[in-house]
This record gives C-alpha cells, sequence and structure tokens, in this order.
C-alpha cells in the first residue's frame, strides 16, 4: 500500500516505452483518492482516438489495432469522480519512446 499526501489527483506519466523489456511497457494512469474513472483516452497527433477505457488498472501498450504505434508525442485526456464526489479532469501529452 502506497500512502501520498496530497488530494485527489489522476497522475499520468510522461513518457513509456513499450520495447519488450518487462519495463515501462503500458501508459496508464495513477489513481489517487479516485472512485471511478470515467475515461481516460489518448490521440495521436492528427486528433484520432487510438486508446479508450474506463477500466482504472488498464493501460494503453503502444498499439493500434495490433500494430505499433510510431515513437513521438500523443495527448491524453483523463476524467475521473474523487472519494467526495467531486469530477476531476486531466490533459496533456504523452511521449512513446520506441
Amino acid at each position: 500500500m502506497k500512502v501520498y499526501n496530497t488530494g485527489p489527483d489522476i497522475l499520468v506519466p510522461k513518457a513509456f516505452t513499450p520495447n519488450g523489456d518487462g519495463k515501462n511497457e503500458i501508459m496508464r494512469p495513477v489513481l489517487l483518492g479516485i472512485q471511478r474513472l470515467n475515461f481516460f483516452s489518448i490521440y495521436n497527433r492528427w486528433g484520432q482516438l487510438i486508446y479508450t477505457t474506463s477500466q482504472p488498472n488498464a493501460g494503453w501498450d503502444g498499439t493500434l489495432n495490433g500494430n505499433a504505434q510510431p515513437s513521438g508525442a500523443y495527448v491524453f485526456l483523463a476524467k475521473g469522480v474523487d472519494y467526495l464526489g467531486n469530477t476531476l479532469s486531466k490533459n496533456g501529452t504523452i511521449l512513446l519512446i520506441r
């Protein structure tokens, strides 16, 4: 169990490396005090939705329809509800490094 000294938040790593070495293979949000994840979505640079989930422990493996996506910047949007019933939204960019 991890204990964080912060309010509810959705933390998203800045980068990941889905290269098959068993480390940092999946991009997933870290939910702090979030009781429900409404969505975690990832878009490519053309605005195409390439991944979305509402499952708290699911994440993107760097592929689209089984095809590895190129290295580069991707946009994420995340929305959830904290333990107090407040809605929390996050957005930003992540780097896929091959």
